[in-house]
């Protein structure tokens, strides 16, 4: 360097209304962010995160996503939900005869069974 100070060089910049104020949003999220994350919000955010990394990856070492993948997919289930049907209870000891529900309800009596034993570890 010569001893000169450089000039900086500025460059015009026309922004809109609605531009600048995304701009103060996305500053204001960032200032927020800034000073809500220290050191300990972060250690436990990683604690969490790595809770939910091992379940993904548990699950998705299992068929059970591909089940409930399938099952998601299923148009049935899409009718049911925009017009969700009414069930009593003799509808229900109905649908037990069924063996679709009966193959359902056998995965989640497993499961239960699953969680139950893993909460008397």
């Amino acid at each position: 360097m010569t001893g000169e100070m450089k000039e900086k060089e500025t460059i015009p910049v026309e922004l809109d209304q609605s531009e600048l104020d995304a701009l103060v949003e996305v500053l204001n999220t960032v200032k927020f962010l800034r000073d809500f994350l220290n050191d300990q919000m972060v250690h436990d955010i990683a604690e969490v995160m790595s809770v939910v990394f091992k379940l993904i990856n548990t699950v998705a070492s299992t068929d059970l996503i591909d089940v409930l993948e399938r099952g998601l997919q299923d148009p049935n289930l899409d009718k049911a939900l925009l017009n969700p049907p009414k069930v009593s209870t003799w509808g229900l000891i109905k649908a037990m005869k069924d063996e679709d529900v009966q193959k359902g309800m056998g995965i989640m009596i497993e499961l239960l069974k699953a969680i139950g034993r893993a909460s008397t570890d």
